[in-house]
């Protein structure tokens, strides 16, 4: 198989997906900076290598293998990037090992499936899934699709969401439920990763569909540390001790891996001075209690 050329991101002739081929430059960053357990990193890994390089070995019937995966958990908690981090981690071992020279990374734009249009959501989701994608996996590279949101694209059918007309939610729902049947069947070298901040609105009977869900939890108190001096390490340029980071943590227990780096930004920002001088533990603590109300 011809190796596609590097480039930008590309799009599908449907414009609902994006893509660009791995491994490329930069893009281990999105795994090594994601700080989640490290057993659940090696779960995701394996489950992912399993899908596309052996998959094709065993029967649908015997062994009933979809090739989706599901993160799902509160917002901010690196889902998206975990998805972008696998993908990439998977294309540098599969190149390492002679499987593949490349692989295709693709994201769906899930609010460009949703219509109001009666009908217009299930003709979207058919084109996605047995149109685009299939169109995608025929180039003979393994392809790895991340759709962010899949609540609102498979909406539980007892569930009615946006305004939408519930016959055409349902109506998308079953054509979800179709087209990911067809897409395992007919492509076997995709694997969709979908994440979702409401996992209880997704239709139960694609649950069932879904090969592995992995819950990604709020920061622990020592990841929260390691996000911090992750972030504190980009500036080069803080005076925050590393007891002081411990102390910072605990008082930023229960927040998001995404809020405790803006947060970092803000006070970055909002000091005063040129961000070039070194951020200070107090400079953080003080967003913090502003934050809390504890001061003006």
């Amino acid at each position: 198989m011809p190796e596609i050329a590097r480039s930008e991101w590309r799009e599908d002739r449907y414009g609902f997906l994006r893509w660009l081929v791995l491994p490329a430059q930069g893009w281990s960053e999105w795994w090594d900076r994601i700080y989640i357990d490290p057993d659940l990193k090696k779960r995701l890994l394996a489950y992912a290598d399993f899908c596309l390089r052996h998959r094709n070995e065993y029967e649908r019937v015997g062994l009933p293998v979809h090739g989706i995966l599901l993160l799902h958990g509160p917002p901010g908690t690196g889902k998206s990037s975990l998805a972008r981090g696998l993908a990439e981690i998977v294309a540098q071992g599969m190149a390492r090992d002679g499987v593949a020279d490349q692989v295709i990374f693709a994201e769906v734009d899930p609010h460009a499936l949703p219509s109001q249009m009666l009908g217009e959501s299930q003709r979207n989701v058919i084109n996605l899934l047995e149109k685009a994608l299939p169109e995608l996996a025929g180039r003979g590279l393994p392809v790895i699709v991340v759709i962010d949101e899949v609540d609102s694209l498979v909406t539980r059918r007892t569930m009615t969401t946006g305004g939408r007309d519930p016959v055409d939610v349902m109506r998308a729902t079953e054509a979800v439920l179709r087209g990911v049947d067809y897409l395992a069947s007919a492509s076997p070298n995709v694997l969709v990763v979908a994440t979702s901040n409401f996992v209880e609105a997704i239709d139960e009977a694609m649950l069932d569909r879904i090969d592995i869900a992995a819950r990604i939890d709020l920061p622990s108190p020592h990841q929260i540390e390691l996000i911090l001096r992750d972030t504190l390490g980009e500036l080069a340029c803080s005076e925050v001790s590393d007891a002081e980071v411990t102390t910072l943590a605990t008082a930023l227990e229960g927040r998001s891996g995404r809020d405790i780096r803006k947060l970092v930004l803000e006070a970055l920002v909002t000091r005063g001075t040129d961000p070039s001088t070194p951020l200070r533990f107090d400079e953080i603590q003080a967003v913090i209690d502003r934050e809390k109300g504890r001061t003006p």
